[in-house]
């Protein structure tokens, strides 16, 4: 019953990356994924994501020239300078060449890619359609899974389960059937909620840029936006809703959204485009904490990671960048220690990798709070909010900020001198 074997819950981005790493330690690797694995999307993430540098340094490591290779399938690459039109409740922002680049793609064009690549390695099996709902162990030790494959039992052994089933997954509950309590989890709730919809192309518009979006920031602006141009041929439109507020899911709701914004080129696709999806809604995006660093009889044989133990505000962007960080660890530590046998050193990784990306994605959705907050944070949101409101007219603090925003550089820079005293200034016409 027993091998040289690892299993991985969740056949996601996460997941997969996972699957990838853990092939060079064990000797079979089998990913086990809920939904039956089709052309479409799946069910619960993004139809699109933007691949940040840091994801791309991790994916490349694992997967030589994908980059590459999705650019080739139509991939987008876009400087967050050059080819991004942000509109943010002070203005718009610079646009100039930063070097700072994301590569936009569809969520199913970068999964299908990576799955590929995996299926090329002859130790690692995917198997689609398993409902998992519990762990197998034995005095102290994760031994498998158990669930269901359509309306048969599914059973399956490893020395090594690694559960990556996402913002949704059970393993806390899992756990508790095993007598393992976790804390209570850390919840923040900017009650955000978008609908997002895939267009052909319209090319007769001519636009000089490949990205543009109208930011949503506490305690006002409520509505916000983001329009990709992710394989080439089609765009992604995404409205944004905060504090409650709910982008409507029919046609005429969907527009009436887009035009309500400063940002009318959200709009204007939408009216001159040709729909290429339907329109998919997502309400409650909130961020949650396991802390499952913290449980001192946390089982052998068992890991979690991505949104299975930090799940990130998907609007903010980091969800990717926190789940290959993720695996880098999960690949370096693993050269190290045999992570069956002492998950907890892993389990603190996760947390420590997830410090900055959390207080990014949190701070924000903090705003809506109605709570007091504590008086660092208080004191963090309003130099953050200065950073802001500077960067339209700052081209030093606009660098800065898309730079830590998309986590290349340490929030640090944004208290640079240079930084630090056009901020406080609220910003002004700056050349520098």
């Amino acid at each position: 019953m027993y091998s040289d074997r690892a299993l991985v819950i969740g056949g996601g981005f996460a997941g997969l990356l996972a699957a990838r790493v853990l092939a060079e330690s064990y000797g079979d690797v089998v990913v086990v994924e809920r939904e039956v694995i089709g052309p479409g999307f799946r069910d619960g993430v993004p139809q699109a994501c933007l691949l940040s540098e840091p994801v791309m340094g991790v994916v490349d490591a694992l997967f030589p020239r994908l980059g590459v290779e999705l650019e080739e399938g139509g991939a987008v690459r876009a400087d967050l300078g050059s080819d991004l039109l942000v509109r943010l409740p002070g203005g718009w922002a610079p646009r100039e060449w930063l070097g700072v680049e994301v590569l936009a793609a569809t969520r199913g064009a970068v999964e299908r890619a990576v799955r590929r690549r995996l299926g090329r390695l002859a130790n690692v099996s995917l198997v689609d359609g398993v409902a998992v709902d519990g762990l197998l162990h034995d005095r102290g030790t994760v031994t498998g899974v158990r669930g269901w494959r359509g309306d048969r039992p599914f059973t399956d052994y490893a020395d090594l389960v690694v559960d990556v089933s996402g913002r949704d997954g059970k393993l806390v509950s899992w756990l508790a059937e095993l007598g393992v309590r976790c804390p209570a989890p850390v919840i923040v709730n900017g009650q955000v909620a978008t609908a997002s919809r895939l267009y052909e192309i319209n090319r007769d518009l001519g636009l000089d840029w490949k990205i543009a979006c109208e930011v949503t920031r506490a305690p006002t602006v409520r509505r916000g936006a983001v329009v990709s141009s992710v394989d080439g041929l089609r765009w992604l439109v995404t409205l944004v809703g905060a504090d409650g507020e709910v982008p409507p899911l029919d046609e005429d709701g969907f527009l009436e959204f887009a035009a309500s914004l400063r940002c009318q080129e959200v709009a204007e696709i939408i009216k001159t485009a040709t729909p290429a999806s339907e329109i998919r809604g997502a309400v409650n995006l909130r961020s949650r904490s396991n802390r499952f660093q913290q449980v001192a009889d946390w089982p052998r044989g068992l890991l979690a990671l991505g949104n299975s133990a930090v799940s990130l505000n998907p609007v903010r962007g980091h969800g990717l960048t926190l789940a290959a960080a993720n695996c880098a660890d999960l690949r370096a530590l693993a050269r190290e220690h045999d992570l069956a046998q002492e998950p907890l050193i892993f389990q603190r990784a996760v947390a420590r990798a997830a410090r900055i990306p959390w207080q990014a994605t949190t701070s924000a959705d903090l705003g809506w709070s109605a709570k007091k907050l504590p008086v660092r944070t208080r004191v963090a949101r309003w130099y953050a909010e200065r950073v802001v409101r500077a960067v339209p007219g700052s081209r030093r603090v606009h660098r800065a900020s898309v730079r830590v925003a998309q986590l290349v550089d340490h929030p640090a820079r944004l208290l640079r001198p240079g930084v630090l005293v056009r901020a406080l200034a609220r910003g002004g016409p700056d050349r520098a």
